[in-house]
């Protein structure tokens, strides 16, 4: 009896101490730069949780989409960061964004939201960090409807294939353009897309981007490179537009412009099959040879169509989010951190917004992109291992409920006028 009574004395102190709540995670949040910001600056968003003691595990941490901006993860969970408030010990991580203020006037972005997890990465509560605010000026010469580039140093430049000077080109052929654009301090997610056009009698497909970011220092330079293809679909001569690439110049405060000419294509009628004028001689042979003829051109229509066909279906494929996926799991289990990275960059945009913000709550998922950014921006570790257990969660994933997806595609529209 008299154990049980001290038992029970023991156990009220315990309990009431578990009880006590921890003491709350400070969340600071800060701008850079914070004024005489430009439409379509590159901004960095840094949101640091600081924890009393210890941490536990490092958290998870989403900022919001927002009206007129583009928001980006760049470079998070790569910083571990120590302070001392108000006498006491605290230790966290830095978590860093990229804002692309997408219009002028006053830019709200929303308050972080914060994931905090035990340490074995189960999510255990989570807490707001607080908003902020800037404003965006459009300066002289930069059109705002149009996609803007705010950098150091922008360069554009494309390529023909095959070159249309040394070939000339039937109804049924085709042309690939490359676009290839680098931009300092700009990751190439930033950049925005070209709308590529053509006149009537002209089919265009447009291939996924491919992304190129190179990180020094802490500073990523974005390369992105685009390519669409130009079916000529009946003979005439036809004038792909030229592009221009605008951007506003840090370095000498004015207003650029990277130009791709256009091109002017000539187009033939298909050829077609040569005939005799040779009167009939023998009349079965003659006819032999009409029923071969003809059934090399049925063959030869026939050919054109499937090869239509199945090209339709293999731009189709690989610009779908299911291909991005395994191509991203495929990247993963080869243990390489910058090709995973990549691809899963090229996943991540073809999301939804619901999806993206069901990505980043994932306990599974949400853990691996950390890792991964670690290796590839801050110098962590990553190997094979890390790569299947990435490759798992990803195929673990499961879209946001379709309810919960909005009707517009993974990004809002870019610049709109103001």
């Amino acid at each position: 009896m008299r154990a049980l009574l001290l038992l029970l004395l023991l156990a009220v102190p315990m309990i009431a101490l578990a009880q006590t709540p921890a003491e709350p995670a400070i969340i600071r949040t800060t701008l850079d730069p914070a004024s005489g910001i430009v439409i379509g600056q590159p901004v960095r968003l840094t949101v640091a949780v600081l924890f009393p003691g210890e941490m536990q595990h490092p958290p998870v941490v989403r900022v919001p989409e927002a009206t007129g901006v583009q928001i980006l993860r760049f470079e998070t969970q790569a910083i571990t960061i120590r302070d001392r408030i108000d006498g006491r010990d605290y230790v966290g991580q830095s978590f860093e964004f990229v804002v692309f203020p997408r219009r002028g006037g006053e830019i709200a972005i929303p308050a972080p939201a914060v994931t905090l997890l035990t340490r074995d990465g189960d999510p255990t509560g989570s807490m707001t960090g607080t908003r902020t605010h800037f404003t965006a000026s459009v300066p002289p010469g930069i059109d705002p409807s149009g996609p803007v580039l705010v950098a150091d140093s922008v360069s554009a430049s494309e390529s023909w294939s095959p070159e249309p000077r040394e070939r000339s080109f039937r109804a049924g052929d085709a042309v690939v353009r490359s676009i290839r654009r680098q931009a300092a301090g700009v990751p190439a997610l930033g950049m925005a897309e070209f709308r590529f056009e053509a006149p009537d009698g002209v089919r265009v497909y447009v291939d996924p981007p491919v992304i190129e970011d190179r990180s020094n220092r802490g500073s990523v330079d974005g390369l992105r490179t685009d390519k669409v293809t130009y079916v000529f679909e009946q003979p005439g001569t036809f004038a792909l537009p030229a592009l221009s690439q605008p951007w506003w110049s840090l370095a000498d405060k004015r207003a650029r412009t990277e130009t791709l000419p256009g091109l002017t294509v000539m187009v033939a009628a298909a050829a077609q099959p040569s005939r005799s004028g040779r009167p009939a001689i023998w009349p079965w042979a003659l006819g032999g040879l009409a029923l071969i003829l003809i059934a090399l051109l049925s063959l030869a229509l026939l050919r054109e169509r499937l090869h239509a066909v199945w090209r339709q279906a293999v731009i189709g494929l690989g610009g779908s989010e299911w291909f991005a996926r395994r191509q991203l799991r495929r990247a993963a289990r080869s243990g390489e951190p910058g090709a995973s990275y990549r691809a899963f960059a090229i996943w991540h945009g073809r999301l939804s917004s619901a999806d993206r913000e069901a990505l980043c709550r994932d306990p599974r998922v949400a853990p691996r992109l950390a890792e991964l950014e670690r290796a590839v921006f801050g110098g962590g570790g990553w190997n094979r291992r890390s790569g299947r257990e990435l490759a798992r969660a990803v195929s673990a994933w499961r879209h946001a409920p379709r309810s919960h997806r909005s009707a517009g595609g993974p990004l809002p529209p870019l610049n709109p006028a103001t």
